[in-house]
């Protein structure tokens, strides 16, 4: 029988803790964007895989290089209704330099100043990219309820290496903390 605190090997598999906690400044993002929530995007009427489909097949990331600040590609979380049982707002994007917002993109651009803030910084797993990024988020929000950290819904994202391998590749996701 086992005692109270002892976790069974799958329960200590399925958790997660930030590698580390970092302190970063603003700074902007450009891309393509859509609303939806995490209900939608668990029961398969999701917006977020054809959102990656129009940020690609509109070659966004080819539009914006002459604007872009570091490689890369980002998925932020902003504008949150409440929490993450809300709405909120999801941009596939590259950081861009500041100056971006003073010249005329296409219409299908957005641009968002990730707020300065404290990030509990996480890692994913390698694998199949889709897969390892969706369980690191079941993990975040049961880790968001336990750990007793404040998240603070500014802007959350994910950052993916130039040239990832979707088939084996691995996402640092940042969650913004009081």
């Amino acid at each position: 029988m086992m005692k109270q605190n002892e976790t069974t090997a799958n329960e200590e598999s399925t958790r997660i803790e930030p590698t580390r906690i970092e302190e970063l400044p603003a700074f902007l993002l450009a891309g393509v964007s859509t609303v939806t929530t995490n209900a939608a995007e668990l029961s398969g009427n999701g917006k977020i895989g054809a959102l990656y489909e129009q940020f690609y097949s509109h070659r966004v990331g080819d539009q914006l290089k002459e604007y872009e600040q570091q490689s890369g590609l980002y998925s932020c979380y902003y504008n949150y209704e409440s929490n993450d049982a809300g709405q909120y707002e999801i941009m596939v994007g590259i950081k861009v330099k500041e100056t971006t917002s003073q010249h005329k993109l296409p219409e299908e651009i957005n641009m968002f100043i990730v707020p300065a803030a404290q990030y509990a910084v996480f890692v994913t797993e390698s694998g199949p990219i889709i897969e390892v990024v969706q369980q690191a988020w079941t993990r975040i929000w049961a880790w968001s309820k336990q750990s007793g950290v404040e998240r603070a819904y500014t802007g959350d994202f994910e950052y993916y290496a130039p040239n990832i391998d979707p088939n084996n590749g691995q996402a640092i996701i940042y969650i913004a903390i009081r």
